[in-house]
């Protein structure tokens, strides 16, 4: 006789939504949305819900949201790193040079005070190559040796902020951990843009509450949420834009 296997719907459900892309996650956040909400409102009269089906599909809906918020900042991480590479291939660069360079005169110099100086300026260029490999990888990256405007005072504060947060890190042994800081701020700038849709949606349905054609306006609700599927199909690649 034949071995059935059990499938393991819970695994299964964790291992599309990791395979989905971010169009893909949007539009099953959608389905769910639409299908709980036409069953809260009974717009189908002849839809019915168990009370453990509604808590099976809001835990589908919150595994997407959680899903689609991880898929975002990746995509967001990833566009950043493709668009600043070069120029922090050239930072990079030039501060590996510098470090060769001090190290070099380092070993050449005799007084005490001349070893200081130079072994503080040598830590100073450590310190700026950390903030290359470190700087956080959905910020607009602000470049150490800019080829233009790199004296603009809110840029040049900036910079500092960025590069004092890495600093102490490197004081405290703690680089590592900074990753992990970086993405969670990451994480919390997608979703306080899902709020702010969130709450202009509501806004929007507060205004239209009194027009007849409840399911056209709940259908445009959604889609300004999530987007419209044509515009996720457009826009896939873009998805956070916005927090540059």
């Amino acid at each position: 006789m034949a071995l059935v296997r059990k499938n393991n719907s819970k695994k299964s459900e964790i291992m599309s939504l990791d395979t989905m892309s971010v169009t893909a996650l949007k539009k099953k956040l959608r389905d769910i949305e639409r299908y709980l909400k036409t069953v809260a409102y009974k717009i189908c009269s002849n839809e019915k819900l168990s009370a453990k089906g509604q808590v099976s599909l809001e835990r589908q809906l919150k595994a997407c949201k959680l899903t689609l918020i991880e898929r975002m900042a990746e995509n967001k991480e990833k566009d950043m790193a493709a668009k600043y590479r070069m120029v922090k291939h050239f930072d990079r660069r030039k501060v590996e040079r510098a470090i060769k360079q001090t190290q070099k005169k380092l070993s050449e110099v005799q007084s005490l005070q001349e070893k200081a100086n130079v072994e503080n300026i040598l830590y100073e260029l450590q310190i700026d190559l950390n903030y290359i490999l470190y700087y956080p990888k959905h910020r607009k990256y602000l470049a150490l040796h800019p080829s233009n405007g790199g004296d603009d005072e809110e840029m040049v504060s900036k910079r500092n902020e960025i590069r004092q947060v890495i600093k102490e890190a490197v004081q405290n042994n703690d680089l590592e951990s900074l990753n992990n800081r970086f993405r969670n701020e990451n994480k919390l700038q997608v979703i306080k843009k899902m709020d702010n849709i969130e709450k202009r949606k509501n806004n929007l349905k507060g205004k239209v509450a009194v027009e007849s054609n409840t399911s056209k306006t709940n259908k445009s609700f959604d889609d300004d949420f999530f987007g419209s599927e044509e515009e996720d199909v457009n826009n896939d690649n873009n998805d956070t834009e916005q927090f540059e």
